[in-house]
Order: structure tokens, then C-alpha cells, then sequence
């Protein structure tokens, strides 16, 4: 109903300013007017009239009356002047007429403001609004549309106006239902059962009309969306509490137990049960995680027992080069050189043995510190070899170590015992001088050190018996110094840390280690790359 009135209101706006128009004023007083800007007025008026009555929602005509001229302008091109129809249906506010020409309809007369005629054909100018039935009845169709309550307008006096699908029984049982209450200016509602369904019947009053809309509409239609959302909402409260409880045990089951299972593994793994593993049968971020974690888990215990097997490993060879190297038959051929080359008289070879040898034994019997730089085991070497070439004047070498890798952290003797290896076995009883040949380099990231010498060598079949020694596994074989040496290798450098016997192009071997240059030796990597 307030769309209604709304647009009845509208009306307002066309008709006040239409009796001032300034080409209505002129018509009216035809001031000096020829019959040419007559005619031409009247045509700007019933422009305007058909301007204004277009631009309603509904069907109407607007007709400016001159009861004083006997004339009048009409948005109807049909409509002609007649007195007595305008005076019949003359009314300053919204009458219903049962006749307007092409049908029923609502009427209303607007008058200058503040003007209050005593008869019509007293005003100079008036302008009339019809407003047809057929209109309301397009708006009762539109508001029916798709539905099934049943709108209709009622005055009492006047025939219903209604939706042309509306039913006429049930209308005329609403009416009587209503009673006085459609004859008062108020609006309200009620329920009434027909036909044994009760029907909510809710009745507006129009201010502008005097008229009331009345409708009804099926109670069911209105409860039973209700119902439906009251069961969609008990559904959907099921539903998310069920969704609620189900995201909570997954959450619990997916998220929660993986991460108390992390938390317990790490405390097994900081007490102590390295071979601990997390038993892993899920397919999810976890799964990958608990994957890493058991592999973390591998790698500090490989870690760990690498590091105890060096340390075992480093103990043993100290104490066997140990064994092998303060043997009384070693000191005593030292002996025996400072003795001899005392009588002789060779004061500076009887120091040069003396100190040799006591750095020799002071580096041999060091046991707190089992790393040390590759300068420091490369001096070692040479105190060795200047001992053997004091008692051997043959016997010659060389040692290249590039300044980069001079601090090169390597495990204590871990080069001698190769050397030894090439003087005892490769040197020791030949003919011609002889020689040995020791260098460091880095190499794509990996550091080579080979051990060279010009000795007796071994055939192909020899040396593919000693890389199968090599790889025995450490208690299954009693080593010797080279499988030493390797084990120690593997131990600090990882697997991937090899030794390699090849023959060499002195005519004895060369024996190479290679293991990867660590991530902290970047500047050593870069400067060899130079």
C-alpha cells in the first residue's frame, strides 16, 4: 500500500506546476495573443500534458480545464470540453467514477493552492487526473503473480476492483468476514478458515483513496517456509556438529598425535636411543616430515658411530705407529747414525739426527688434539723423510702443497703411514736412488693428495687384491696401514671419500686420496679455482 500511495503522490508533482506553467497563464489571459500563438500555445500545453501523463506508471490522461474561456487542453487528443461532465465529477480529492469515458477510474481536481471555489465554472484554470481501473487491476496481477493469495481493492458502494484471476466466492466471504472493519479508516489483520483451510486475511486503508487493499493468503504457505527453515536449521546444526566433531578427531588424529609423536621421538632421541624410528603409515605433510626425521634420526646415529669408529680407529693407529715406529730397532739405527757420525766427526749430521728425531717423537706421541692442518702433517712428513735420507744420501723427495691448503684441517698421521708404506715396501732394498713424491691440490671441489715413488710397484692383479682388502669391513679384517688409512678416511670425510692404488709413471705406485672439500672451505675452493 505505501507503493501505492507513492505512486499516486507522484500525480502532485505533475499537476502544481502545471497551474502556473507560464504557457498556461498566457493561454488563459490570451494577452494580445494572435490566433497563430494561440494555436501555437495550445500545442506547447498539450505537450506538455502528454510529457506529464507519459511519464506515470500507470494509465491516465491529464486535462487542464478554463471554465471561464469554455475550453480546455487534454494528453487525450479524443477529449472534448463539456461543463456538465466537469462539474459532475469535480472533487479536490481521489473519487472513484464509474464512467470516464474508455472506463472506470479515479478522478481528482487540482486548483491553484489557497483557492477555495464555490463552483466549478467559477475557476479560470483546473487541472483533472483520471486514473484508470484497468491500471489497479495490472497491479493486482503483477502482485498475484506466481502466488496464491487473492488481492482485491473494496469500498463499500463500489464494485470490487481485483486481480482477473481472483476468486469472486471467496472475496465476497472476506468482506463479510471484515464487516465494519472495511468501513472504518484502519487497517489490521486476521485469520479466517474457508473451506476448512485457514487463510491469514491482512486489509491496508489508503489515505489518498479512501479506498482499502485487501488480501489473503493460505496460513500454510506462510508457516510452512518457516517449518522448512526450522528443519534446515536443526539439519545444518547437526550437520556442523557432526562436520565439528569430525574436523576435531581428524585434527586430533592428523595433526595433534603426529606432533606428540615428533615431541616423544626427540626426547628419545636426546636421551640417548639413537636407533629410535617413527613408525610411519600415513600419506600426508607428517608422513614427509617423519620420513626426514627418522632420516635425521640415521644420519646422527651414523654420525655418531663414524665418529666413534674414527676415534677407535685414530687410537689404533696411533698406538700401532707408535709400536712401529719407537721399535728398538728404528732408535737403535738412529743411534747407531749419531754414534757413528760422532767418531767421524760430523758434529752438524749428529744434530740434524738429534732433532729430527725429537720432533719426530714429540709429534708421534701427541695425543690431545687428533686433527691437525696439512701443513703441520706435511712437516711430519718431511722430519721422517730427512731421517731416512740422513741415513740414505740416495734417497731424495718432494713435497707440493699449495699456500691455500696449507690449513686444511686432516686426522693426525694420516698421510705418514702411506709414506712408510712406499719407503719399506717400494724402496727398501733397490739399487738405484730412490725417490718419492708427495702432492695436495683441489680439484672440482674434491682435495687429491697422492703419495708417488719410484719403488718396485705392484702388477694389475696385486693391486685390484688390495682394493678388495680396502673395502672389508672393519672386524671382519686385521688391517694394515693402508686399510688404516682408509677406514680412518671414510670415517672423517663420509663414503664417499675414496683411496685409489695406481701404478705410477716413476715405475712404482701412486696411491691417492680424494675426499670432498667441506662447505666451510669455500675460500680454499675459490683461491684453487684461480
Amino acid at each position: 500500500m505505501a507503493q501505492l500511495d507513492g505512486s499516486i503522490e507522484k500525480f502532485d508533482l505533475v499537476s502544481a506546476p502545471m497551474l502556473v506553467d507560464t504557457n498556461v497563464l498566457e493561454y488563459l489571459y490570451n494577452l494580445n495573443m494572435s490566433d497563430y500563438s494561440l494555436m501555437k500555445t495550445r500545442l506547447l500545453i498539450q505537450e506538455k500534458l502528454s510529457l506529464a501523463s507519459a511519464s506515470g506508471n500507470w494509465r491516465n490522461d491529464v486535462t487542464i480545464y478554463f471554465p471561464q474561456r469554455g475550453d480546455s487542453i487534454s494528453s487525450s487528443p479524443s477529449y472534448e470540453y463539456d461543463l456538465e461532465e466537469f462539474e459532475s465529477r469535480f472533487s479536490l480529492g481521489w473519487s472513484y467514477n464509474e464512467d470516464l469515458g474508455i472506463g472506470s477510474g479515479f478522478t481528482r481536481t487540482y486548483v491553484t493552492t489557497g483557492y477555495k471555489p464555490t463552483r466549478p465554472d467559477d475557476l479560470d484554470v483546473a487541472v483533472r487526473i483520471n486514473l484508470y481501473k484497468w491500471s489497479f487491476e495490472n497491479l493486482l496481477d503483477t502482485y498475484k503473480s506466481g502466488h496464491s493469495n487473492n488481492p482485491f481493492f473494496y469500498k463499500e458502494g463500489h464494485a470490487i476492483i481485483a486481480s482477473r484471476s481472483v476468486e469472486g466466492v471467496k472475496m465476497d466471504g472476506i468482506v463479510t468476514k471484515l464487516g465494519d472493519r472495511v468501513n472504518s479508516c484502519t487497517s489490521g489483520f486476521l485469520i479466517h478458515s474457508f473451506e476448512g483451510r485457514p487463510y491469514l486475511i491482512t486489509y491496508y486503508y489508503s489515505n489518498l483513496l479512501d479506498w482499502h487493499l485487501i488480501d489473503s493468503v493460505p496460513l500454510d504457505q506462510i508457516i510452512g517456509p518457516i517449518k522448512q527453515q526450522r528443519v534446515l536449521f536443526g539439519a545444518s546444526s547437526v550437520i556442523l556438529l557432526l562436520s565439528g566433531i569430525t574436523a576435531a578427531s581428524a585434527l586430533y588424529w592428523n595433526v595433534q598425535r603426529p606432533i606428540f609423536r615428533l615431541v616423544a621421538a626427540v626426547q628419545r632421541i636426546k636421551q640417548g636411543d639413537y636407533a629410535y624410528r617413527l613408525p610411519n603409515k600415513s600419506n600426508n605433510e607428517f608422513a614427509f616430515l617423519m620420513q626426514n626425521f627418522n632420516e635425521m634420526a640415521t644420519q646422527i646415529q651414523d654420525l655418531i658411530e663414524n665418529d666413534l669408529q674414527s676415534r677407535i680407529l685414530a687410537r689404533d693407529a696411533t698406538l700401532k705407529q707408535l709400536q712401529a715406529q719407537i721399535h728398538p730397532h728404528f732408535l737403535y739405527n738412529c743411534l747407531g747414525f749419531i754414534i757413528n757420525m760422532t767418531k767421524m766427526g760430523k758434529d752438524r749430521a749428529v744434530m740434524d739426527m738429534a732433532y729430527h728425531l725429537a720432533d719426530y717423537y714429540r709429534y708421534t706421541t701427541r695425543m690431545d688434539n687428533q686433527g691437525v692442518s696439512m701443513g703441520e702433517e706435511l712437516a711430519f712428513v718431511r722430519i721422517h723423510l730427512e731421517i731416512l735420507r740422513l741415513r740414505n744420501e740416495t734417497l731424495t723427495y718432494s713435497i707440493e702443497l699449495p699456500e691455500e691448503l696449507a690449513e686444511l684441517r686432516v686426522p693426525r698421521l694420516l698421510i705418514q703411514p702411506i709414506v712408510e708404506n712406499a719407503l719399506v715396501h717400494g724402496l727398501e732394498n733397490v739399487e738405484y736412488p730412490g725417490r718419492v713424491e708427495i702432492r695436495v691440490y683441489v680439484k672440482d671441489s674434491w682435495v687429491h693428495l697422492e703419495v708417488e715413488d719410484n719403488g718396485k710397484g705392484l702388477n694389475t692383479e696385486q693391486i685390484d687384491r688390495l682394493h678388495m682388502e680396502l673395502r672389508i669391513p672393519a672386524g671382519e679384517y686385521a688391517g694394515c696401514g693402508l686399510w688404516n688409512v682408509y677406514q680412518r678416511l671414510q670415517g672423517n670425510y663420509g663414503a664417499d671419500a675414496k683411496i685409489a692404488v695406481i701404478p705410477s709413471k716413476l715405475g712404482g705406485l701412486t696411491v691417492r686420496l680424494v675426499w670432498r672439500l667441506d662447505t666451510g672451505d669455500e675460500t680454499i675452493r675459490r683461491k684453487s679455482n684461480e
